[in-house]
């Protein structure tokens, strides 16, 4: 997977499923007139296609990749094979749509009532879950993922640099101070993750 590939397009039937091994893929609110706010994200923790798991015709985000990564695909007849047959994946893959779920309703509350910089502190926590600390992101790309104006994403890069909490070249973002990020993201962040943990993940062993 390249970032900006398109896994998913609104309201198209989705052919595949993809499980990502590696990389992050952004699910994205469009409006008709090309409006785009993030509204999720999904890693190695979960999947891209619940329009099949819910025998959906079709979904109405778009689902682009946001880091490089790699994943594996399955076509959607396939899948629907699967659960006739082991219904304890159909049931963890019901627990990962309501995980997102968590994690679509956490970005509102999140949008609607933190500043530019905590979104951003979140967002960089949510993105560290999945990729190492480094990761390639533009000033314009988080704008659009973040639904804000480029100089409110440039001013809160400076303001978290500023604390040491995070090193920002061009092109590029990388978390200095992780502790110190999750303490400025304060209860913004951790519950779709807390839920995560324990609907999903396995206990050690």
């Amino acid at each position: 997977m390249h970032q900006r590939d398109i896994l998913s397009r609104p309201n198209v039937l989705d052919e595949f499923a993809y499980f990502p091994l590696s990389g992050i893929c952004s699910f994205i609110t469009v409006t008709d007139d090309n409006v785009r706010v993030e509204t999720g994200l999904v890693g190695s923790e979960g999947f891209v296609g619940s329009a099949i798991v819910l025998q959906a015709d079709h979904d109405p985000h778009e689902v682009m990749v946001q880091a490089d990564g790699r994943a594996l695909r399955i076509p959607r007849a396939a899948l629907s094979k699967i659960f006739e047959t082991r219904p304890q994946a159909r049931t963890v893959l019901l627990r990962s749509i309501y995980v997102m779920g968590v994690q679509s309703a956490q970005t509102a509350l999140v949008n609607g009532h933190f500043g530019i910089e905590v979104r951003l502190a979140r967002w960089l926590l949510m993105c560290q879950d999945w990729v190492c600390s480094s990761f390639p992101m533009t000033h314009d790309f988080l704008s659009k993922m973040l639904a804000v104006r480029r100089a409110g994403i440039t001013d809160a890069l400076h303001a978290l640099e500023g604390k040491h909490l995070i090193k920002s070249t061009r092109g590029s973002v990388s978390i200095s101070d992780r502790l110190g990020l999750e303490a400025l993201a304060g209860t913004a962040y951790g519950l779709p993750e807390r839920e995560q943990k324990r609907l999903i993940t396995p206990a050690p062993g």
